[in-house]
């Protein structure tokens, strides 16, 4: 991918709580529409690939079509109640993960990446964006 369509222009967006207080926002990165087009040309090839190969456990939900977080709670719902329906226990315990998502360790991502199969070539160009990575 060319230089160019690799620069953005990165802005904060602000998430919730104090407007005041930096870790309430998020960056996001505002790139040119054809590098945008580019992105999604190789998502979705990276999604078909880890698709037809399986590399998604049953567990996953969101992000994936036809696997939204809605029906991942129908299907858990649906578990808990067959288990008290038979007179079973259920312990539930609540995170919150909001945070974390903002720091990818993006080093060890195309390490996974990697051992999947996705080809070296799709990779290699990525390294560049993630040179100065401060969560690995």
């Amino acid at each position: 991918m060319p230089l160019d369509w690799r620069s953005a222009i990165v802005t904060a967006l602000y998430k919730k709580g104090s407007r005041t207080d930096v870790s309430n926002c998020r960056p996001v990165n505002l790139t040119c529409i054809t590098c945008k087009l580019m992105e999604s040309l190789v998502r979705d090839h990276v999604m078909k690939f880890f698709i037809s190969n399986k590399l998604f456990s049953n567990c996953q939900y969101g992000f994936i079509k036809g696997r939204s977080t809605v029906l991942q709670l129908l299907h858990i719902l649906d578990k808990w109640t067959k288990l008290l329906d038979e007179g079973r226990q259920v312990d539930v315990i609540y995170t919150d993960f909001e945070k974390e998502f903002d720091k990818v360790p993006h080093k060890r991502l195309l390490s996974k990446l990697r051992s999947y199969g996705v080809r070296e070539d799709l990779i290699v160009d990525s390294k560049l964006s993630f040179s100065d990575d401060i969560y690995n």
